[in-house]
Parts: structure tokens; sequence; C-alpha cells
């Protein structure tokens, strides 16, 4: 048995850009409905929050505490990249203030929760299986815990990540840039750790450290798929043996524990051919993935859902251009992060005949996903 629901805008979706495009929407007096397959009770990655993105959450009347066991403060980033040496940025001279290490699953419930306080109804474990455009409509087939779901909406909004599902179904492609992946271990967090993020480049990738709440800590080593199974990384025992060959993130978070569990997940360069199409809009990793070099995956899903609220409204209001908009605005941001991209990995030149580092020093190609 299923029933019918009928808004004017549904983000499938509940991560940072689909939860803030609601809101975002729902401020505005907009009737939006979001599907989110989880409970907000699995890990998931991005762990610092940047000042800018502070700002935008601000801007989104979305306020975090001054500390607390969710979040606690980032002085700023060290990066052994280009040089032996590690080199400090602060965030205290930023004038958006300072950054945030947070617990994701948190961060994102928050988000939710802030939603919801705006009427915005949130569907747990309830999933998109199939869309379909009707005339001046769209009908969305989902699943949850309680039966089959009907709902019916004006506008689609693509929250699904990389995996792009929505967009996938439009018949849009997703294109490749690369083939990045993350492998993450999170520990007890050592005594007196300082509280920044530390990356450090290696011939095999790169490598991350930050604190999280709770005294813990997350260890990250990034690098191409083949070239993590090659070296033996998606195993604990390979993993812990490439740990123990870096310098400086070895030093800060000591030896493992013999019992590893990895949390491997693909996070390449990515994007869709265009993020926004008839009544339709992708936003965040849905509509373009970001290396996590850029440490601007969070900072992006907030400022493309709040451009897509905006062409959104538009819509609604009789504008039948603004999702078009929508996609060229996101695919000039993309173009010129990739050109930043391809001057970040320039930096690094100690190991020009390492696959990795080789695959990066030309203009990057893309292939279809």
């Amino acid at each position: 048995m299923s029933s019918t629901h009928q808004y004017a805008v549904i983000v499938v979706g509940g991560g940072v850009a689909g939860t803030t495009t609601a809101l975002s929407l729902a401020r505005e007096g907009i009737p939006v409905c979001v599907l989110e397959r989880t409970q907000y009770n699995q890990w998931r990655p991005g762990e610092t929050l940047s000042p800018l993105a502070h700002a935008e959450l601000l801007r989104l009347g979305v306020p975090l505490p001054e500390s607390g066991e969710d979040f606690i403060p980032s002085h700023g980033i060290e990066a052994a990249w280009g040089s032996e040496h590690p080199q400090f940025h602060s965030f205290m001279t930023n004038p958006y203030g300072g950054g945030w290490h947070m617990d994701r699953q948190r961060f994102d419930a928050l988000l939710a929760w802030h939603a919801e306080e705006h009427q915005v109804p949130i569907l747990r474990l309830t999933s998109a299986v199939h869309v379909e455009r009707g005339p001046g409509s769209w009908h969305v087939h989902a699943s949850s815990p309680s039966g089959e779901l009907a709902l019916t909406c004006e506008l689609v909004v693509d929250a699904t990540g990389r995996a792009s599902s929505i967009a996938r179904q439009c018949g849009v492609r997703r294109n490749k840039v690369d083939a990045l992946c993350s492998v993450s271990v999170v520990l007890a967090q050592p005594a007196g750790m300082e509280q920044t993020l530390l990356v450090e480049s290696t011939p095999l990738g790169w490598w991350y450290t930050a604190p999280l709440p709770g005294q813990r800590v997350i260890v990250s080593l990034l690098s191409d798929a083949d070239l993590l199974a090659l070296a033996g990384a998606l195993r604990p025992s390979g993993w812990r043996e490439l740990l123990s060959a870096t310098r400086y993130i070895r030093e800060r978070v000591g030896t493992p524990p013999e019992e590893l569990r990895l949390h491997v997940r693909p996070c390449e360069t990515s994007s869709l051919e265009h993020s926004g199409g008839e009544r339709w809009l992708a936003v965040g990793d849905a509509a373009s993935g970001l290396d996590p070099l850029s440490s601007g995956g969070i900072l992006e899903a907030l400022r493309s859902a709040r451009r897509a609220a905006e062409a959104l409204g538009a819509t609604l209001g009789g504008d039948g251009t603004a999702p078009l908009h929508y996609a060229e605005a996101q695919a000039s941001e993309f173009a010129r992060y990739l050109e930043a991209r391809l001057g970040h990995y320039a930096i690094e030149r100690r190991w020009p005949d390492e696959p990795f580092w080789r695959r990066r020093m030309e203009e990057p190609t893309a292939t279809a996903a």
C-alpha cells in the first residue's frame, strides 16, 4: 500500500548539501521534503570545517557552539607538501574566525535538526527508488520503513553524492578526472595532540590526520584505487606498514593497534556533464566531487546549496532558465577548481616518476564514470 504526498520541491539525500538546500527553501516559505536513506548513524567522512564554511553556516542561520563535545576548535593546517618540513597555515588571522574539527555524523544530524525546526519533513531510512517526469510535475517512488511512498513535486534536487542517482535517471553522464580513494582509520587520540590538520605527501600519495571529538583521531591515506591495491593499503597490515613509513603522521598518532577497521571510500574528482535541467538540479558532491586535498567539500556543498535554492525559487516564480544558469555557474566553478588543483599538485615535485604524481602533472582528462 502506498500513500501520496505533494511538495513544491523534493530533495533526495540528507547530507550537508541536501539539508541546507531544504533549509534555505523553507526559510522562504517553500514546501520542501528531504528523503534520507540513513538515520545519521553511519560513519561519514569530512572532519574539518574551514572558516569560510563556518561563515556560510552563519549566513544560513546555523550557529555553532563556541566549544563542546561535538565541535572542537581548529587552529590551522600543517602541510609537509613540496618540502621535507611542514609549513603551518594559521586560521587565527582569518577574517571569518577559526575552523572546527567535528564529528561529521553529528554535524549532518545537526543540520537536519535545523531543517526540521523550520518545518522540513526529513524522511529517514527512505530511498528514492524511481523518479518519473510528468507534465509539470515529478513523481517520486520511494521505499520507507512504513512501506512504499508515492510523492509528487514540481522540482527535484539530486543530493545523493557522487552516485548522482537522480541525474543518472535523467540520462546525465558523470565524468571522472581521477580515481582517488581514501583508506581511513579512527584511533584513540594521543595525549597532548595538537589541534591542527596535518597533511604529509609520500611517493604513493598523501596522508592526513585530524583530531575528532571524543578524544579520537582520524588517519587517512589517499591515492588512486589501483595504486592502493598494489601497495596492499586495503589490508590492515599493509595500511599499518605504509603508516610506519611516514614521518610526521607517524610521530603524531603513534603506533596503531593490531586490530584496525578500515573505512574505504572513493573520493575521485568528478562532475556531471550538466548539473541542472528541466525542473531538476544537483547539489554538492552530486554536482561535482572535489579532491579532499582542497578541504573544500563542505564549503562547496554549502555554496552550491545556496545557489540551488536561489535557482529553485526563481524557477517556481516562473523563470524556466534558472536551472540552466545554475548549471553554467557550477561548470565554471568546477573549471576554476581544476586549475587550482593542478597548481597545488604541481608544488610537490619530489617524486615525478611515481605514478600518483605523474598522473597529476598534466591537464586532467575526464572519462565517463
